[in-house]
């Protein structure tokens, strides 16, 4: 009997194997979705500290090797106001009440068609491909990438606007209070552009399916930033629609990070 209760123990596993781990193996689908996943260590709050700030100083010196695409981008946000300035003419009131506009129009369009040809750029060389192999979550990477854009980009975009819109004769209240709205708002429009070059790193006609699918997710922030600039001109309270603009860049930001993970794993699966 004891002999037979050995040879049953010895002979379960390779039972098991013939019923179970063959069958995995010949299906391909079966077994991917039975495979184990890819585990990330759980790391201390100190320790994911350190990997944030090693996360942005990274993003800031790859972002800092695309300076001639920062260059230029700025640069035609720069020529793109003194041409809307000329073609204005020289009414002073008729300059005062377009530039809000004109400024928050051209800060959505630079950067929603100059971030994603920056991503498709370290795609090429392999950088997006280090995020699925990081400890940490996607979504510290992309936060990182927004950073680095308000830093690199959306500082020097604000500056320029500041020092074009003395060309529409703005009192330096409303330049305030537009570089102000600028300056909430364009993290939700640099998650947007991260978000806009995820989703279309390898479809053709990326510009087409970013005018589409991105740019209506702008008008909240355009609408609230000219109701904040319309009510300070008339002499109302505009902290409701400054509240509204807040909230609304961080929700994008929030929407921006959790679509662009999602897009990230689903790329790195397929």
């Amino acid at each position: 009997m004891f002999q037979h209760l050995k040879r049953f123990f010895y002979d379960v596993p390779n039972k098991l194997e013939d019923i179970w781990i063959a069958p995995l193996s010949a299906g391909g689908v079966i077994a991917r979705n039975f495979a184990p996943k890819p585990f990330r260590h759980r790391v201390s709050s100190s320790t994911m500290s350190g990997y944030r700030h090693n996360l942005l100083r990274r993003e800031i010196r790859n972002l800092y090797l695309y300076q001639g695409t920062l260059l230029a981008t700025l640069s035609f946000f720069a020529l793109a106001l003194f041409c809307m300035a000329l073609g204005l003419g020289p009414e002073e009131k008729i300059l005062r009440q377009s530039a809000p506009a004109i400024l928050w129009v051209l800060a959505i369009l630079t950067t929603l068609f100059s971030v994603p040809p920056l991503l498709k750029q370290e795609a090429h060389e392999g950088l997006l491909d280090e995020i699925l192999l990081h400890p940490l979550l996607p979504a510290f990477h992309i936060l990182s990438k927004i950073e680095a854009i308000c830093l690199l980009l959306g500082l020097p975009l604000i500056l320029l606007g500041v020092l074009m819109s003395l060309l529409f004769a703005m009192p330096l209240e409303d330049v305030m209070m537009v570089s102000s709205t600028l300056l909430v708002g364009f993290p939700g429009l640099s998650a947007l552009g991260i978000l806009g070059g995820i989703l279309t790193l390898h479809a053709r006609g990326g510009g087409l399916l970013i005018a589409l699918l991105i740019l209506p997710f702008t008008l909240p922030l355009l609408l609230f930033s000219l109701s904040v600039m319309e009510m300070t001109r008339l002499g109302l309270d505009s902290f409701a629609p400054f509240c509204l603009l807040i909230s609304t860049s961080l929700f994008l930001v929030i929407l921006s990070i959790g679509i662009g993970s999602w897009a990230l794993r689903c790329s790195g699966e397929g």
